[in-house]
């Protein structure tokens, strides 16, 4: 449900349509959880669209507000209990709108409401504050490294402490950026000490002075619990994901979440771990 599909009808109608909506999308990632623990997935990124609508700044509800909240808290439960029952590790990727850095302040505000909303999700299932769980952003803007990480911080110390002890920072594939492994350490973990995600595919294009495995195990420093990283592979040797991995994930550590990121999702997850099970 978008903005203008829900201000198209009476606000009362679209509360009740945008409540059911909720609950079958809580329905379906507890499906989702009990599948990835089915198929020996060890780990499962929420989407970031579970409750659509709630804090666009023309509506900024709370969930509790939301029609036949008690069923939602109901479902909320079942999912607590499904990743207490398999061990599912969860994360979360907020949009890639978020930013932290942008001179507007209208999208500083509705980038810390997103973040503030993922992080209420997380309380509401019980979910570690801590590393353990991410929430995973990027500092998309590049320019001056210590001026764009001072706005950074600055706007970082203006979220929860339900966000900060989550968040985590990823580096970036602009060819001619600045956000790779060795920046992000040396001017956000160095200072508010935010665990570095390392993204295969990222640093192919954004290598800066690091191998892969220097980038890698850098990052992997950074991090007080099992790191949680991102692997992709481009098409043509570009940023845009593959269906399918050709390769395999790094095999530096065993102690190392690997979060897939290729088109065709759970299939390709489990053509990998068929691979790797074949050694081949």
């Amino acid at each position: 449900m978008t903005y203008k599909t829900f201000s198209s009808k009476p606000r009362e109608e679209s509360l009740e349509k945008l409540s059911l909506l909720v609950i079958n999308n809580l329905k379906t990632t507890r499906e989702i959880i009990y599948h990835c623990n089915l198929n020996n997935i060890r780990g499962y990124r929420f989407s970031s669209d579970l409750f659509p609508v709630i804090n666009h700044p023309e509506v900024m509800m709370d969930l509790s507000e939301l029609p036949h909240f008690n069923i939602i808290s109901l479902e909320l439960n079942n999912i607590t209990r499904a990743i207490r029952e398999t061990g599912i590790r969860v994360s979360a990727h907020p949009s890639e709108y978020i930013t932290l850095t942008s001179d507007d302040p209208k999208a500083i505000s509705n980038s810390i409401n997103d973040l503030e909303l993922h992080a209420k999700i997380f309380d509401l299932l019980d979910i570690p504050k801590d590393h353990s769980a991410p929430l995973n952003i990027h500092c998309r803007k590049d320019g001056e490294p210590n001026e764009i990480s001072g706005k950074f911080i600055m706007n970082f110390e203006k979220l929860s402490s339900s966000v900060k002890s989550r968040l985590v920072i990823e580096n970036n594939d602009n060819t001619s950026g600045v956000w790779s492994i060795e920046n992000l350490y040396k001017y956000f973990y160095k200072t508010i000490n935010t665990p570095i995600t390392f993204d295969i595919l990222h640093h192919k294009m954004l290598p800066g002075n690091l191998s892969e495995r220097a980038a890698f195990d850098l990052a992997y420093s950074s991090w007080s619990y099992t790191p949680l990283f991102h692997y992709s592979e481009g098409k043509n040797n570009t940023r845009a994901h593959c269906d399918m991995a050709e390769n395999l994930p790094p095999q530096y550590t065993s102690d190392i979440y690997w979060d897939v990121e290729l088109k065709n999702k759970d299939i390709a997850i489990l053509d990998i771990l068929r691979r790797l099970e074949n050694g081949n």
